[in-house]
């Protein structure tokens, strides 16, 4: 069953915004996401890249979820050529567990998202930087998708 690193992120964000609500500290987290030059379709986009995410943000409870909200950023860079290019990704959002087990999302302002080519749909980007609302439903072991209303 594979499990994409979107998900994996979304599920660390949730388990961390279990933890009571507090005045949030500069964390920082990186993922290595492969290329399809090398992974192919468990790839991200045409070439490895890392991504370091810098965040300053806090989660909190909502009535049916958990609301994140503060400042961070994340650097994409092509491991290969050392390119670097870096996005404000504050969001806001607010992700919800569902009783069948899925995962919710619905994030506003600007989010960098991911998943593999695999779990990804034809036209939609495995690796984008969105500033607009965006939701996406995650389900273990199925194909996952992103639609913005």
């Amino acid at each position: 069953m594979r499990i994409s690193s979107l998900m994996v992120a979304a599920a660390a964000a949730v388990l961390g915004a279990l933890a009571p609500a507090a005045v949030a500290h500069a964390a920082t987290t990186t993922y290595d996401l492969a290329g399809t030059n090398t992974a192919g379709a468990n790839g991200y986009c045409p070439f490895p890249v890392e991504v370091v995410y810098v965040s300053n943000q806090a989660t909190r409870p909502a009535l049916d979820g958990l609301i994140t909200t503060g400042n961070a950023t994340a650097t994409v860079t092509n491991t290969t050529t050392g390119k670097s290019i870096t996005y404000n990704v504050s969001g806001p959002s607010k992700a919800t567990i569902n009783p069948d087990g899925t995962y919710s999302a619905v994030a506003g302002g600007p989010n960098l998202l991911w998943t593999t080519v695999a779990n990804s749909y034809p036209g939609v980007p495995p690796l984008a930087y969105s500033t607009g609302r965006v939701a996406f439903t995650l389900t273990v072991g199925a194909r996952n998708y992103a639609r913005s209303p």
